[in-house]
């Protein structure tokens, strides 16, 4: 029994010179991977709080020079640089800011990058400075990124699939809205208050007619135009009718129609005027939802955009294009129109692909007990392609939104 003993404890003795060195190792291994992860996750932090810092001074106090270097922060340091770069999107170039961050918490530095771009009035699926108490009711699926300056109305379960924005918040104020997307009140993007930006384009290198009306049908590239309903058509090539894509009527309303191909806006201003009415189907040469394209509309009313009410859009009307309407909204001629047969008083569908920013919610249509009674059912989709880029000159919001977050 004594020599087992001496035996085991001998045996015991030497497991234990050969396990405690070991756990030694593992312990110090681990407090030493424990002390890397813990910098790592600073610095990240530390980054990321830096790249928040930033775009806060881009979006709220618009102050593009946070260069910063090597600012005190949580027990570490941070530096943040600015460049700027162009990109090229569906051919047009956009001009798009980088934001870079470095965190830096003892010996280890992580870094956050982000992309901002300025922000315009092309990236909203649909856009509202007044609601007029229209409610979004169950059925009502809306593409894109949304947002009111107004209280959103909502009865039942309309669908929003983009993100969500508003001013002044919804009613009821707990909704049952359905926001697949992100959903944030608070936010003011307010309407420009006028269009000197597109217009001031036309003027240095597009083209301004102010002799009255003026109706257009695009060809592909090439724009058909002619000064009276019944007069003369000339055809030009879009880049020699407006070398910059900017075609303004500044003392009348615009009828067009017709198959696009390019990139171009339309605007049309004018005191009683600045009107533009689609006269027949609008759409792109390269359709972007069947394939690639590189075709971009934008059409910019100072007042409103109107279906006219005619033959031709008396079975459904087709907008492929991004809209705007400072002073007033989308909507159809007679849209309320109780008799007649040709054109008839339902007039099919309205489809919009792209995106609509209006004043005030226009209506199309009229309906009772959920039937349409007279002018048109919708169908809005939105462009995705607006996200990123935007046609020429296209109206701006005077803010930023972040293109892409890299960390």
């Amino acid at each position: 029994m004594g020599k087992a003993a001496i035996i085991m404890v001998l045996g015991f003795a030497m497991v234990l010179a050969y396990v405690m060195p070991n756990s030694y190792r593992h312990a110090n291994d681990a407090y030493s991977n424990y002390e890397q992860y813990y910098e790592i996750t600073m610095a990240h932090n530390i980054a990321t709080s830096a790249a928040n810092i930033a775009a806060d001074s881009v979006f709220w106090k618009n102050d593009w020079s946070p260069n910063m270097t090597n600012i005190s922060f949580s027990g570490g340091k941070f530096s943040v640089t600015r460049k700027d770069t162009t990109a090229m999107v569906l051919g047009l170039p956009q001009n798009w800011a980088i934001i870079r961050t470095a965190g830096t918490f003892g010996s280890n530095t992580q870094t956050v990058e982000v992309k901002l771009a300025p922000g315009n009035f092309a990236q909203f699926g649909y856009y509202s400075a007044v609601e007029g108490g229209i409610n979004w009711i169950t059925g009502d699926t809306v593409w894109g990124r949304f947002h009111s300056q107004d209280v959103m109305t909502i009865s039942g379960k309309p669908v929003f699939m983009g993100k969500v924005t508003n001013l002044k918040g919804t009613s009821p104020k707990k909704s049952t809205a359905i926001f697949n997307g992100s959903y944030q009140t608070g936010v003011n993007i307010p309407m420009p208050g006028n269009l000197n930006a597109v217009t001031n384009a036309a003027t240095a290198g597009g083209k301004v007619y102010s002799a009255g009306d003026l109706w257009i049908t695009f060809s592909d590239s090439v724009v058909q135009w002619k000064t009276s309903a019944a007069g003369t058509v000339t055809s030009t090539n879009l880049h020699t009718f407006a070398p910059n894509g900017v075609i303004e009527v500044s003392n009348g309303n615009l009828h067009i129609q017709g198959r696009f191909n390019g990139q171009a806006t339309v605007v049309a201003v004018g005191t009683g005027k600045g009107n533009i009415y689609i006269d027949d189907d609008v759409t792109y040469k390269n359709n972007p939802q069947t394939g690639a394209s590189t075709d971009l509309l934008g059409i910019v009313a100072l007042n409103n955009i109107i279906v006219t009410d005619n033959v031709a859009n008396g079975s459904n009307c087709n907008i492929q294009a991004a809209l705007f309407c400072l002073n007033g909204g989308l909507t159809a001629e007679n849209y309320n129109r109780s008799t007649g047969t040709n054109p008839p008083v339902l007039r099919g569908t309205l489809s919009l692909y792209g995106g609509v920013t209006q004043y005030q919610r226009g209506a199309v249509g009229t309906s009772s007990g959920g039937t349409i009674q007279t002018g048109f059912l919708k169908r809005y989709r939105y462009d995705d392609r607006l996200a990123l880029s935007y046609p020429p000159f296209y109206p701006m919001t005077g803010g930023y939104q972040i293109i892409s977050w890299l960390e």
